[in-house]
């Protein structure tokens, strides 16, 4: 059996004290009959909140899933989350959080290479021949010329991903309460869902966000992957769609999605005369 460590450390008294010292008020509360229940009751909710704030049964005992301690754990909130954790998200008394970067997923979903489209379209249009990606055959006001076209393209992603949180959001809490209307016993009302996005890079000492990912089972995966798969992207309105094996980027190319169509004063260089649009 593993020794607790319950000293306190630098920035204030342990949490097993803390803790300890909750529980043992509580239940000395319900055996003087000041609040409601009994003391197993009372440990056994206890412990079924804490797994529904980690994400599932499992993460209470993942630090030595093997042990004795960790099949009676099990085996007791199996007997009041369901087996697979059905009745789990009842007891959540935390939101439950999706951490999402705008920036990885416009990379993911090729629509950064939609705006380099259009910026070399427009290039070749205006420089036809002396236009290549160093540019180092264009002169200074040329240059000059080009770095403006990139700033207002630059503009206009900045208010596509702005725009694009804001549909990823409305998406997750469509879904959510979809999700809550079809089955409220397992998504009570207290239950909530926040979408909270991260588009910086790593902190100094190189740590990144803990974002959310798409493999999971537990209701902030399945929601996070559905809104990526559905979430109508600007420019398009439509949902991403990698079709017959090509980058998303040439798909929405194909269709005519050319981002500086949506800029009135680059508008008129059109689209190549190879590129249908529609």
């Amino acid at each position: 059996m593993s020794e607790s460590t319950n000293t306190e450390t630098d920035t204030g008294p342990d949490e097993f004290q803390v803790a300890a010292t909750a529980i043992t008020r509580a239940i000395r509360a319900i055996n003087n009959n000041q609040r409601p229940g009994d003391g197993a009751e009372f440990i056994t909710h206890l412990l079924a909140t804490v797994a529904a704030n980690l994400g599932s049964s499992d993460a209470v005992t993942a630090g030595r899933p093997g042990s004795w301690e960790s099949a009676g754990v099990i085996d007791l909130l199996r007997s009041t989350v369901g087996y697979n954790d059905e009745y789990l998200l009842t007891y959540r008394a935390e939101p439950i959080e999706i951490v999402v970067n705008s920036v990885y997923e416009f990379d993911d979903l090729g629509m950064f290479e939609t705006y380099d489209a259009s910026t070399n379209h427009i290039g070749q249009t205006l420089f036809g021949d002396r236009w290549t990606p160093s540019r180092d055959r264009l002169t200074l006001n040329q240059l000059q010329q080009i770095e403006d076209i990139e700033g207002l393209l630059a503009e206009l992603e900045h208010t596509d991903r702005a725009e694009y949180q804001q549909r990823l959001t409305a998406t997750v809490q469509a879904r959510f309460e979809q999700l809550r209307t079809d089955d409220p016993h397992r998504y009570p009302e207290h239950l909530t869902v926040t979408v909270r996005f991260v588009n910086d890079g790593p902190t100094p000492d190189g740590r990144t966000a803990d974002l959310t990912d798409g493999w999971g089972s537990d209701l902030a995966s399945r929601l996070y992957q559905h809104a990526r798969e559905t979430t109508p992207l600007p420019g398009s309105d439509t949902a991403p769609d990698w079709a017959a094996g090509q980058r998303h980027a040439d798909t929405l190319l194909a269709a005519g999605h050319w981002p500086h169509l949506r800029i009135p004063t680059l508008a008129h260089y059109g689209v190549p005369t190879t590129t249908k649009e529609n």
